[in-house]
């Protein structure tokens, strides 16, 4: 179901070529949006300018971390929507560069907001949150919600709590139109390398092509901590889940039956994004191998996860292997997620499962921006 398409309705994406950006565009044209996108390097503006209802795009080259230009485009464009999806999104590279990350996730969406406070009062802004930003408790599982509390374990969650608090500030404040999106994981083919999912599914496409050729498997996996737990889901959906949460008074309304609420700050509220359905690294890793017709047999005997390892079923050799360096402490051993109010009140649910994405970035075929083509139907787990 489509909520609230309007044709004409104009609509900023920010960070357009990242995952959650690039199937946002695709969306968005598809329901009939005019959409400005920024990219940070327009030799890859092509990638959007491929997409279905592309004569409805207009691509900016920005860099939302200056502040004067940011201003300068809504006010110039005055968008019904802005999508802010800009900015550092792994939590491995915030260790690396944490005052960039900084500055991209948190200082420049407070210029974002001062902007649409000062020169477009009348825009909804959409601010991409994380599940991150809840951390955990070592040795418990915790379930959060949009009630639970903060307790950011890197710089990344740190930088996105500051940026969820602003966006709380100011609707509060000023009664703008905004509402956050707290989202766990979602991944996809364009997942970037530095992603967990991508570096194993990378591993298991090149091994498998090692075997069918008749080599050698080569190398094992490293990986960290084998029995972290994360609630991963697939892009296209969440991104379905945004539009709601910003397009919130007319969904609550759809879904309901009801009148719909005054349209003003005060009627809006967060959300949190999950499928509900955690899974441990190991298990990612297992069904990643199995997929790729690779099944593997485990050693998880010990109650250490560093010594846990894997072999190839077929050949005995070594599979995967746990890496010191890649164990961080303050790494969250369990982030899972309750989205029962998004839909309960929007509507919206994501498909559980690893196979729902782990399809989509082992195979050759890319599905539209909008996810729309070829949906990978859930297997078992």
């Amino acid at each position: 179901m489509t909520i609230g398409a309007l044709n004409h309705r104009v609509a900023v994406v920010t960070g357009a070529l990242g995952q959650d950006g690039f199937y946002l565009v695709g969306t968005l044209l598809a329901e009939g949006s005019i959409v400005h996108a920024t990219i940070r390097d327009r030799s890859r503006a092509s990638e959007l300018r491929d997409l279905p209802g592309a004569e409805a795009l207009t691509i900016h080259e920005l860099d939302i971390a200056d502040t004067r230009a940011s201003s300068e485009l809504i006010a110039a464009l005055r968008p019904d929507e802005f999508f802010n999806l800009a900015g550092h999104s792994s939590v491995y590279e915030s260790f690396e560069n944490p005052t960039r990350t900084w500055h991209t996730n948190a200082t420049a969406v407070q210029g974002l907001l001062e902007a649409i406070r000062e020169r477009s009062p009348a825009t909804t802004f959409y601010q991409s949150s994380s599940t991150d930003m809840f951390g955990s408790i070592p040795g418990q599982d915790v379930i959060h919600d949009e009630s639970s509390p903060f307790m950011p374990q890197s710089p990344y969650a740190a930088a996105k709590a500051a940026a969820h608090m602003l966006c709380d500030a100011y609707r509060r404040a000023f009664n703008l139109r905004i509402a956050c999106g707290i989202l766990s994981n979602h991944e996809s083919r364009r997942r970037p390398p530095t992603f967990l999912t991508r570096k194993v599914v990378d591993h298991v496409a090149r091994l498998r092509n090692e075997l069918a050729a008749g080599r050698e498997p080569g190398s094992p996996l490293r990986v960290g901590n084998l029995a972290a737990k994360r609630d991963w889901g697939y892009a296209p959906d969440y991104v379905g889940g945004m539009i709601r949460i910003c397009r919130q008074i007319t969904a609550r309304s759809t879904v309901s039956g009801s009148q719909p609420e005054d349209d003003v700050g005060s009627n809006y509220r967060d959300y949190v994004l999950a499928s509900g359905q955690p899974h441990a690294v190991w298990q990612l890793v297992d069904r990643a191998y199995q997929l790729a017709g690779v099944p593997l047999d485990w050693d998880r005997s010990s109650p250490d996860p560093a010594a846990w390892s894997a072999r190839l079923r077929q050949t005995g050799d070594p599979a995967v292997v746990v890496d010191p360096d890649l164990i961080r402490p303050a790494d969250p051993t369990a982030i899972g997620a309750n989205p029962r109010k998004a839909l309960e009140e929007l509507g919206w649910e994501a498909r559980r499962g690893l196979d729902v994405f782990l399809r989509d970035m082992l195979e050759v075929e890319a599905p539209a921006a909008d996810g729309s083509t070829r949906r990978p139907q859930i297997g078992p787990c």
